[in-house]
């Protein structure tokens, strides 16, 4: 909870600088029209990345989490908490690129054995989206590819050592994510379901994350 806590302190902060950075960049003037000649542009002409918009801000929500797999009846759903910062960049016609680093809390629980698991992650996902334009309600649907590195591992509420987790679980995963939301004014709501690619735990048995996650996120 307290890493939690301190993920979403520091991308506050890292998204108010960034969004002062953006305000206090120097503003580029047009250069004056020239004569008209052969070789000279077409007035009113302009390139795509003159309508490409930047955002930064903050996003937070819940995981419900578990591992599936080979022989997997025994796992249970578990949830965490997930939150960070997010950059955005908006272009032309509904398309969306938002790249996130986040703090991600990942597990199951082992019905079978009484056992709990939590496995916090870095996690950087990338949502490649398409947004409608509806009014004040802007609906999207997107793909999040994601790579991520295990920081902690949580057994039954206890904090277990480097060492010990290493010999447990694979530290880095990766995997791909689907989902939809929509924008209203600077405020951003998803779903998303997410499918790990990588064997999480060392077992004999291939099992990887599968995560369903409610986000909210505010854009400056």
């Amino acid at each position: 909870m307290k890493a939690f806590i301190y993920t979403l302190i520091v991308s506050f902060f890292v998204a108010l600088w960034a969004d002062n950075v953006y305000a206090d960049a120097p503003i580029r003037k047009k250069p004056k029209p020239q004569s008209k000649t052969s070789c000279t542009k077409p007035r009113g002409k302009f390139t795509v990345s003159d309508q490409i918009e930047y955002h930064v801000g903050v996003v937070a929500g819940q995981n419900i989490a578990t591992i599936k797999g080979q022989k997997s009846d025994s796992q249970d759903v578990i949830t965490g908490l997930m939150g960070g910062v997010a950059f955005q960049a908006v272009w032309p016609k509904g398309f969306v690129v938002q790249p996130e680093v986040l703090y991600s809390r990942k597990g199951c629980i082992f019905s079978d054995v009484g056992v709990r698991y939590h496995v916090d992650y870095l996690e950087v996902p990338v949502k490649f989206t398409y947004r409608l334009h509806m009014a004040e309600v802007k609906p999207f649907a997107f793909v999040a590819p994601y790579g991520a590195y295990a920081i902690r591992l949580i057994e039954n509420g206890n904090m277990t050592s480097d060492d010990t987790y290493s010999k447990q679980i694979n530290k880095m995963d990766y995997g791909i994510g689907a989902g939809a939301g929509f924008d209203v004014w600077k405020i951003q709501l998803s779903f998303k379901y997410t499918w790990g690619f990588v064997r999480v735990i060392k077992d004999p048995f291939p099992m990887s994350n599968r995560v369903f996650t409610v986000s909210a996120g505010f854009l400056f």
